[in-house]
């Protein structure tokens, strides 16, 4: 039997009243952010100068962004078999793709919208890293050919998150608004800074999307989508070799217990995100590694 987590999040003023860090770095975790920071330059070095800049849309990158999309609808049960993820990324990518699965029509067109947004946040970023109306561009865009009446709009009145022994109350709707520009003002004055602190903005970045949860529905696939596109932004070009979100999937538990207790006194006085942060720092680590093997086992294969 699952023990009871609940809590509500509701404080009273729109940034954090923790002033400095609101977490907490262990040696291991400042570890891991090292070689992350490295990450870049080795990836790099081992791949043609006109992969990494700007995004390249090569077959290979492409599908491993259509598995990263298809694993973050696995995690709200919106997935589609992987028999059938070819089509909807022919769908996303050539508009005049036929579909031939009318069981899967709306899963297919969710996903292939999915990786449309991402794909157009990519080849088309706006000239702040996050504002208001791009985050609710991106929601549009997602989510649009699905839930035509609630896509780009915030949520009108207060979504729970219950289930698998959750009862959490996020972010009342008249706050939103309020809370979500003032989050990407500070996200953007804070991405201006070092290598290691960009890093540490996306993960705080993240958490306090899902905390504020802006939209009536969708808004976690939003908020991985998000941190694939800022992550790329600032120069960590994994998601197109290995889905960072197949690493969430496979950790799914592991990725609502961090949330829950780095939210359970979000933006208080006694807030601690240290376990949503070592949790997304080991999740990217774990990215960037099978990312780095695959390019190491393709150079081998390319050798022989």
């Amino acid at each position: 039997m699952h023990e009871s987590r609940e809590t509500v999040i509701d404080p009273a003023s729109p940034s954090p009243a923790r002033k400095g860090l609101r977490y907490e770095l262990s040696p291991y975790t400042l570890g891991q952010l090292e070689k992350i920071g490295h990450a870049k330059f080795e990836l790099g070095r081992l791949t043609a100068d006109d992969f990494l800049a700007p995004w390249n849309a090569d077959a290979a990158a492409l599908w491993n962004i259509a598995q990263s999309v298809n694993a973050s609808s696995e995690i709200e049960g919106e997935e589609i078999p992987a028999s059938q993820l070819e089509l909807a990324l022919a769908a996303a990518t050539k508009p005049t793709a036929r579909r031939i699965d009318e069981e899967l029509e709306r899963r297919m067109e969710a996903i292939s919208s999915i990786i449309r947004t991402l794909l157009w946040t990519l080849f088309e970023p706006p000239a702040e890293f996050v504002s208001f109306d791009f985050l609710l561009e991106v929601h549009r865009r997602m989510f649009a050919a699905t839930s035509r009446d609630t896509a780009g709009q915030l949520k009108t009145k207060r979504v729970a998150i219950e289930g698998g022994g959750y009862n959490i109350k996020t972010l009342p709707p008249e706050k939103t608004a309020l809370f979500l520009r003032t989050l990407c003002e500070r996200t953007n004055t804070a991405l201006v800074g070092d290598e290691q602190s960009r890093f540490l903005t996306i993960a705080e970045f993240v958490l306090d999307f899902l905390a504020i949860h802006p939209f009536h529905d969708g808004n976690g696939r939003t908020a991985r989508l998000l941190s694939t596109y800022l992550l790329e932004r600032c120069g960590y070009h994994f998601a197109r070799f290995y889905p960072v979100d197949n690493v969430i999937l496979e950790r799914r538990s592991n990725y609502y217990d961090a949330l829950f207790r780095a939210q359970s006194h979000w933006y208080q006085d006694d807030e601690d995100l240290t376990p949503w942060i070592e949790f997304y720092t080991d999740v990217v680590f774990s990215q960037y590694s099978r990312a780095l093997q695959r390019v190491k086992d393709a150079n081998a294969r390319g050798g022989e």
